[in-house]
């Protein structure tokens, strides 16, 4: 799981402005699409944003989207298929949003639409563990969140990405705040990340689920398992809103993470028998809380399995 979380450094920047380029067609199916991703019905997501992608081939964002709906799909089946589609359509969009951005550099859309696309090579090269490249396009994609936060001082999205940047990188150095040159900005990210529970936006229930770990690692479990709740009623099919509270659970109410457990590794050995990655994963989850209920015969039924 610290794989994963190495990734939530920047998938915020995943929302989208609910107001979109008034030269755009077929809007709705963009909004859609991202729907389906959360709830990770991939087919219909690309389905929706194929067609917007195709509907608009002047804009990069269809790229841009598209291969984040191939991205989500391959994360959650942890599997690297489609890999030269996702590379191509990335590097077309780049070159896209650059050129619109030599162009005028003071565009919103310009700027945002670039700090997308290199938010999506950060995730899928982090999936990769392709970590050096994959952090220079992180450092990128701030960059040009910045930018249009400069260009438009309430783009609430560009506060809470920022935030939650702070927030787990100050996690993952904190070993190294005693250097003058680290400081720690988790109290500062989490603020920021926390606009989430106030702010309307169109997309933040991608930071909502950033927000559930923080509050997970920061030991705020009832805080994290109303916002899972909450966020599970919206989109039951998605596993890792379950899993999430699962791993609330845990500490709270070990019986309910047993059952969410048992439900996902139920789910992952139907949909995903070739690759056992997952599946080893939630059975090593199951396996800590039977063993901190000392329930020690399960434990060594399960670490069997794996």
């Amino acid at each position: 799981m610290a794989h994963y979380n190495i990734l939530l450094i920047l998938v915020l920047a995943l929302s989208l402005k609910a107001e979109l380029p008034s030269n755009l067609e077929s809007v709705p199916k963009v909004f859609s699409g991202l729907n389906h991703i959360l709830n990770e019905e991939y087919d219909l997501a690309k389905q929706n944003l194929d067609f917007f992608r195709k509907k608009n081939p002047n804009s990069p964002l269809g790229d841009i989207l598209f291969a984040g709906a191939l991205i989500f799909e391959r994360e959650h089946n942890h599997d690297f298929l489609e890999a030269k589609q996702i590379d191509s359509l990335l590097y077309i969009a780049q070159d896209s949003c650059e050129a619109l951005i030599n162009r005028n550099p003071d565009d919103f859309w310009n700027n945002y639409f670039l700090a997308l696309t290199k938010t999506y090579q950060t995730y899928w090269k982090l999936f990769k563990s392709n970590y050096l490249d994959g952090f220079a396009d992180g450092f990128y994609a701030l960059n040009y969140f910045e930018k249009c936060l400069q260009i438009d001082s309430t783009f609430v999205e560009a506060k809470v990405v920022i935030g939650n940047y702070q927030y787990w990188s100050s996690v993952k150095t904190e070993s190294l705040h005693w250097l003058p040159f680290i400081e720690d900005r988790r109290e500062t990210g989490l603020t920021s990340l926390e606009l989430a529970l106030s702010e309307k936006f169109l997309h933040r229930d991608f930071a909502l689920i950033s927000l559930c770990y923080a509050y997970i690692n920061e030991e705020r479990y009832l805080a994290s398992q109303k916002i899972a709740s909450d966020l599970q009623k919206k989109y039951p099919n998605s596993s890792k809103i379950k899993s999430i509270l699962a791993r609330t659970y845990t500490n709270i109410e070990p019986q309910k993470a047993i059952k969410l457990y048992k439900e996902l590794i139920k789910k992952y050995q139907i949909e995903n028998l070739e690759n056992p990655y997952k599946l080893i994963e939630l059975k090593i989850r199951l396996a800590k809380v039977f063993y901190q209920n000392e329930k020690y015969d399960e434990v060594l039924l399960l670490c069997d399995e794996v």
